[in-house]
Formats: structure tokens, C-alpha cells, sequence
């Protein structure tokens, strides 16, 4: 195929060649061949070439001297890639159908961000849309579990569990699609965020320029295995950074106030969501770290040093957490 390829895959590797391969077979299997694959890889030690090698179609590999983090390396990828769409997916995702291409050709129509259904690998879903992250909804989400809410409710607490498109507020970084033009205008992730959140900050500036967020479950699923997360070394210091970070973009976003009244409402609800798996006698270590670490002392809510993407822009920040029109 002659010309610029049509989609670009941009990945970001650190110690993940056995995923990438993973994700190349996957690939193989259901993507179309003229669709361009972008690697940077953050100084691992490992090969991640030789998997790229694998791939027929057009292939871009950059190797960092230094890892630089998700962030920055991602935005590496985007300048490198030369398709009209990007998709910006993790290394450790598997292709489960030919949803790739559907996920760009949705962004594209849309000229906003589009995230699919991502699934564990015994295929239930995983949280990976969210609503909005202050006003009235974060304690609605807290008090009344969203398995048992109606869809309604549940698009703005936990649009994840939607079975229909939906605008949300936040999109897993674990793969999304866009206009390659968009993303470049966005930035699109901030490099100074260190761990975690550079998604829902992205998100969030989407939303102040109203540009659309998209959760399209419809379209296709897509296995996480979270191994990017475990390669993060997701301990106790990276939980507390990870809460620190997730302040910071909100309170960037909306102010310390509107920031202050949403990050109690999730000490409320992993309060009681510990309280309720401790009742049914199930293991609740995973909500006692999060909860451990959103009320550490260390967690900030600024980012210090960093000028906001948004205001240099001169957008608005989004009012209510309502979702804006678009």
C-alpha cells in the first residue's frame, strides 16, 4: 500500500517484550496490515524490536535513553506516528476481533477520543470509563454500589458497566483512539505527571474544549492484562503518588475546594466498600491500600511547578462536572 497509513498504533514499552509479543500475535490476527506500529521504548533491557520486527505493515521504533515516563514517550510516539487516526494502547492489551480499526474509524467520525470495553481475562469488564469526578456525582457513586444502579445513573457513575456508547469524563490511558491532529493540539499528555492520571488530565482538557469522550463499548472488547501497572512497581510509595497525582489534576481542573469535597466522597466510598467485602467475608486489601494512600500525608494536591496545559491554552475549566456539550 502506497501513501501514509490510515492508523497509526502508538505503544510505549518498559520491560514488556514478552506482552508486546503478546499484543503483536493479537495484532496479526485481526488488524489490517497497512496500519502503522510505533514503539518507543523507555530504556528497557529487554528486545522490543524483535517484536516489532514481527509486523508486515509500516513500523516506526525509537529507543530512549533514559525513560522519560508513559507520558512524554507516548507523546514521542504520536509526533513519530503518520496516520491520520492514533490509537495509544498499552503493551500488555490482546486484540480479541478486528476492533482497532472500528475504534479509529469512530474517533475520526467523532473528532474526539474513543475508548472500548476493556476486559480481564476471564472477560469481565474492567473499570475503564469513569463519570464526572466532582459535584453531586462522586457521592452518589460512593453511597449506592452501581451494579445495582439504573443506566441512567450509571452513566455518570460507572459508564463502564454500559452495554451503549456513553460521554464520560475519563478514559483508561490503556488504549485510546483519536485524530492524530487532535492529539498534537492537546499535547497530549503532560510530562510532568509522573504516574497515573495523565489520562484523566488529558480527558479533562478534552472537555474544556469540548471535544468529545467517548466510552463505545459497542464497538469492540480488548484484554487488559495490567501488567504495565505491575511493572510500575504499584506499591504503597506508587499508590501514594498515583492519589497524589489524581488531586492535583483535579484540583488543576476545578480548584482545591470542588477537589477537597470529591476526594472525601472517595474516601467514602472506599470506606464503604471495604466495610461491605469485609462483611461477606471477601478480601478488601485492594481498597485499604487506595484508602491508605489517598489519606497519606504526602498526597498533594498540586503540581508543583507545572504550568496548566489548560490555562496556557485559555480554556475554561469545565463547570459541574456536568457533561459539556458536544
Amino acid at each position: 500500500m502506497t501513501g501514509s497509513p490510515r492508523v497509526s498504533v502508538v505503544v510505549v514499552a518498559w520491560q514488556s517484550q514478552e506482552d508486546l509479543g503478546r499484543l503483536l500475535d493479537s495484532m496479526l490476527a485481526h488488524l489490517d496490515r497497512c496500519h502503522q506500529l510505533v514503539v518507543v521504548d523507555n530504556a528497557s533491557n529487554d528486545e522490543p524490536e524483535h517484536e516489532l520486527a514481527r509486523w508486515p505493515g509500516p513500523t516506526r521504533f525509537e529507543r530512549q535513553p533514559r525513560n522519560r515516563g508513559f507520558g512524554a514517550a507516548c507523546n514521542r510516539g504520536v509526533e513519530l506516528a503518520a496516520g491520520e487516526a492514533v490509537i495509544l494502547a498499552n503493551p500488555d492489551l490482546e486484540l480479541i476481533d478486528d476492533c482497532l480499526g472500528t475504534l479509529a474509524g469512530a474517533a475520526m467520525e467523532l473528532r474526539g477520543l474513543v475508548g472500548p470495553r476493556l476486559l480481564n481475562p476471564d472477560h469481565t469488564p474492567q473499570p475503564s470509563a469513569s463519570g464526572p469526578v466532582v459535584g453531586p456525582w462522586p457521592w452518589i457513586g460512593a453511597l449506592w454500589p452501581g451494579v445495582l444502579q439504573p443506566n441512567v445513573f450509571r452513566a455518570r457513575t460507572e459508564p463502564w458497566r454500559l452495554r451503549h456508547r456513553a460521554q464520560v469524563t475519563w478514559l483508561t490511558g490503556a488504549c485510546i483512539a483519536a485524530p492524530r491532529g487532535l492529539l498534537v493540539q492537546l499535547g497530549p499528555f503532560d510530562p510532568a505527571i509522573e504516574l497515573m492520571s495523565e489520562d484523566l488530565d488529558l480527558c479533562l482538557r478534552a472537555r474544556q474544549r469540548n471535544i468529545p469522550v467517548v466510552f463505545a463499548p459497542d464497538l469492540c472488547g480488548v484484554i487488559h492484562h495490567g501488567a504495565t501497572a505491575r511493572a510500575r512497581r504499584f506499591d504503597d510509595a506508587g499508590l501514594r503518588l498515583a492519589a497524589a497525582n489524581r488531586r492535583a489534576v483535579i484540583a488543576r481542573a476545578y480548584g482545591p475546594g470542588r477537589e477537597r469535597r470529591a476526594w472525601r466522597a472517595q474516601l467514602l466510598r472506599l470506606r464503604l466498600r471495604t466495610f461491605a467485602k469485609r462483611a461477606f467475608g471477601r478480601p478488601a486489601d485492594s481498597e485499604l491500600a487506595e484508602l491508605a494512600a489517598a489519606r497519606s500525608p504526602l498526597t498533594s494536591t498540586r503540581l508543583e511547578d507545572v504550568a496548566s496545559p489548560s490555562a496556557a491554552a485559555g480554556a475554561r475549566p469545565p463547570r459541574g462536572g456536568s457533561e459539556p456539550k458536544r
